[in-house]
């Protein structure tokens, strides 16, 4: 018997309290250096709380969002 997965295509997307859609997706926006900057204050706040795990995972975001604007920086040197 085949599954019916069509309730899922169907559903309505929800509206936040502007009257846009709601993306589903859970990415950082901004710029690299922007999102770097986020997640070193994460980590810094972890790291007060005594959080070691979830501030060494904060800053190793933060060093992959700096590779990232370092890519970009010599991408437009390059051209």
């Amino acid at each position: 018997m085949k599954k019916n997965y069509s309730f899922k295509r169907n559903k309505p997307k929800s509206l936040n309290n502007n009257g846009f859609r709601q993306k589903s997706d859970n990415k950082p926006r901004g710029k690299p250096i922007e999102i770097m900057g986020k997640y070193e204050i994460m980590a810094r706040d972890a790291s007060s709380a005594g959080d070691r795990i979830a501030a060494e995972n904060y800053m190793q975001h933060a060093e992959h969002y700096l590779r990232i604007s370092n890519a970009n920086k010599e991408k437009k040197i390059d051209n």
